[in-house]
């Protein structure tokens, strides 16, 4: 007969043999009070169940919860510790939220793995291989990389504080590669999902691809910077200044744009969009139209794309998108018209004959 227990703390690792082990906690950041073990993760998960059941187990349980109330704060001394600490610093409440609430989700999983290792014990070099596994569980090589950022950073504020000189994630190399320089929305693309889009998420969309700013700066882009000429803003990710020429496409995108609000983009409520609520509605319509393989971050090399073909140089498209121009030069020889490049080429070669000559570009054509 199944118990049913709440408040548990669960945690599942795949062993060196294949077999699973689903390990059960008092509550997040408590003892560890039963594990179930089998060739696979329902037959572990079956195994929990029947130990959860047990006499000895509830009592465990029990007691664990009736100390949970008047536990002290955990030492540094150990990963536990030090995680909250860290949670606690300064440092971390200087992040932005959605950083926030991506390491709290990390750290997480590294406390319920580690939360009982002494934090010394790290700078012993051969713990790298129980991270390296650790990391190796994660649901995808991306998550596992992100697994070890998030790491990364506990330690390197916990070496500032002088708490230990620990480096473990430094042997383990990076598992997930992403080269999006390939990843270009086509026209026939777009107009598959803006065809779904309601028109709140259109106009999103739209000046996603015209100015290539990141989906964070689009949703706190003020009316206030757009002049006649030119759309400047601070960039959250660089600081940096961002000088976007209003092209005809995007002079006719924010005059369609109705002005409800101190940003220009809102959602259908009339209020500013939310990262999260941006994310989900883009989502969705995507998965309506069909369309895979592609992001919301892919819209910026499509803006390269689109800017190449207003004659920008490289230098102006590297400053617009906040990439290196050698990027950009990959992007563009890869996705403008080799003819249109040429024919740019042609017409600036022609412009410096015609000041060394004074000749006429077409007498330099029928040379």
């Amino acid at each position: 007969m199944r118990v049913k227990v709440t408040g548990l703390r669960t945690a599942t690792k795949r062993l060196a043999d294949g077999s699973v082990v689903y390990y059960a906690y008092a509550y997040q950041g408590g003892p560890l009070i039963a594990k179930g073990t089998g060739k696979t993760t329902t037959a572990a998960r079956a195994d929990l169940d029947a130990k959860l059941a047990e006499q000895e187990t509830l009592a465990k349980l029990t007691a664990a919860r009736d100390v949970q109330e008047i536990k002290p704060a955990p030492s540094i001394a150990y990963i536990e510790g030090l995680v909250r600490a860290f949670l606690n610093s300064p440092e971390f409440g200087k992040l932005k939220p959605r950083t926030q609430r991506d390491y709290r989700h990390y750290l997480d999983d590294f406390r319920v793995e580690f939360g009982d290792w002494r934090t010394a014990l790290f700078e012993d070099p051969r713990t790298a291989q129980d991270l390296a596994d650790w990391r190796d569980e994660a649901p995808g090589a991306r998550t596992g990389d992100f697994r070890m950022s998030v790491v990364s950073r506990l330690f390197s504020w916990a070496r500032a504080r002088g708490i230990t000189s620990a480096r473990p994630t430094e042997a383990l190399e990076r598992v997930y590669s992403a080269d999006r320089s390939d990843r270009i929305w086509s026209e026939e693309e777009v107009g598959k999902l803006l065809a779904v889009c309601n028109g709140p998420l259109s106009w999103a969309v739209r000046l996603a691809i015209n100015t290539g700013l990141r989906q964070g700066d689009l949703i706190t882009l003020p009316w206030s910077a757009v002049s006649d000429l030119s759309i400047r803003y601070r960039t959250s990710k660089r600081g940096k200044d961002a000088i976007i020429p209003i092209t005809p496409a995007l002079r006719e995108l924010l005059a369609e744009i109705p002005r409800r609000s101190p940003v220009i983009l809102t959602s259908s409520t009339g209020r500013a969009w939310t990262g999260d609520g941006l994310r989900s509605s883009f989502n969705r319509s995507k998965t309506e139209a069909g369309i895979e393989g592609l992001t919301w971050h892919d819209f910026r090399g499509t803006a390269v794309t689109r800017l190449a073909k207003t004659k920008l140089t490289t230098r102006d498209i590297a400053r617009i998108i906040g990439w290196s121009e050698a990027r950009i030069e990959q992007i563009m020889t890869r996705y403008v018209s080799a003819d249109a490049l040429a024919a740019d080429m042609l017409l600036r070669m022609a412009g410096e004959r015609i000041l060394q000559t004074g000749c006429k570009p077409d007498e330099i054509a029928n040379d």
